[in-house]
């Protein structure tokens, strides 16, 4: 079965993506059901039919069956609670990268290296010799230069822009529009605002704003 783990925008939009996905490439992961925290109001609802279930009637129903999981949550630290608790107790779930057929990347051998459970939108570039490890989202818009390495759990909101021989760690979120020049280096768990502009490495956690971007908690 296919579940999708949120139930807000972006779970819509990933919904979207699996669907142009069966139309381009008969790749059949249509949504089954969608997966909320437990207490979350649309839990009973339907999203484009498909049912919102609690999460831990997930964990305890469907833990003996063979399930796609995608994780259409921002936010870094979830995310990674979500994939934990799900790895605890399903064996059999897998987490498959999903790629929207309008995004452009370098498809010979070695140029685009995939961890699991990473997604990309619609019309994102993502050049060459980059490295994606596991459950990035890169949402629309977006372009990654080449030579650049993305850590577990990041989330790249639409439209950011990261240049060259970037590295970036695990659990960083980018928000709309920000931009990073090339050759910098971002720590773990770094927030950097919407429409910021990174042009050195960032070294400690916390929320940068501005351009250039500088740190404010």
């Amino acid at each position: 079965m296919n579940f999708i783990f949120g139930a807000a925008g972006f779970a819509k939009e990933v919904d979207w993506l699996i669907e142009d996905l069966f139309s381009v490439q008969s790749i059949d992961y249509r949504t089954n059901k969608f997966v909320a925290e437990d207490g979350n109001k649309l839990i009973g609802t339907t999203i484009n039919s498909a049912k919102v279930i609690a999460e831990s009637d997930f964990l305890n129903k469907y833990a003996s069956t063979e399930n796609n999981c995608f994780i259409a949550v921002g936010n870094p630290i979830l995310k990674e609670k979500i994939v934990q608790k799900i790895k605890s107790v399903h064996s059999k779930s897998r987490f498959p990268n999903l790629i929207h057929p309008t995004v452009s990347f370098d498809r010979r051998s070695s140029k685009l290296i995939l961890g699991e459970g990473n997604i990309i939108c619609s019309q994102s570039v993502l050049t060459t010799d980059i490295k994606l490890f596991n459950f990035v989202h890169v949402n629309l818009d977006c372009t990654v230069g080449h030579d650049s390495i993305i850590g577990d759990y990041t989330t790249i909101s639409p439209g950011v822009h990261i240049s060259g021989n970037v590295k970036i760690s695990e659990k960083v979120f980018f928000g709309t529009g920000a931009v990073v020049l090339e050759h910098v280096k971002i720590c773990a768990g770094a927030k950097i605002g919407a429409g910021a502009t990174v042009i050195n490495d960032i070294n400690e956690s916390g929320t940068y704003v501005g351009t250039p971007a500088r740190k404010v908690k």
